[in-house]
């Protein structure tokens, strides 16, 4: 039987990687001056989220639904409170804003979770349409007026 120790080890790995390439495509357009321009935030980022989750999945035991309030509250306390971001905090940009957002940090909690729990096959349909979503993303900030 597999630890929990080494699930949340796994589950914490994996969501730091993901968080990385995420983030550097969403919001950086995959420019190395979005690393040297925000370094010190996005390495508490790409590392506090992944702990604090992986706390939260293996030592608190949260079920999907805490996780998904969880996400939201992480969402808010991220795109609001730290990083003020007008797609999220402007009417009516937010009605886009707020879903994409959704889009993007639900793979951040739950694709780590899915692949350390063998769940991938299950929810395959979600995270097709969640990774064609992140690359869209990916694809506008990159190349278009998106920052």
């Amino acid at each position: 039987m597999t630890s929990t120790r080494y699930l949340a080890i796994k589950y914490f790995v994996l969501a730091v990687l993901l968080w990385a390439v995420v983030d550097w495509g969403t919001a950086g357009g995959f420019r190395i001056g979005y690393f040297t321009t925000h370094g010190a935030a996005l390495l508490l980022f790409y590392i506090g989220y992944p702990l604090i989750f992986a706390i939260l999945i293996f030592a608190a035991k949260l079920n999907d639904k805490a996780l998904f309030v969880a996400t939201l509250i992480g969402i808010f306390v991220v795109e609001v409170v730290f990083t003020r971001n007008p797609m999220v905090m402007t009417f009516p940009i937010c009605l886009l804003g707020i879903p994409l957002a959704l889009a993007i940090y639900l793979p951040l909690t739950f694709f780590p979770l899915w692949y350390v729990r063998g769940e991938t096959k299950k929810y395959g349909i979600p995270i097709i349409f969640l990774t064609l979503c992140e690359v869209v993303v990916m694809f506008l900030t990159t190349f278009g007026n998106i920052k």
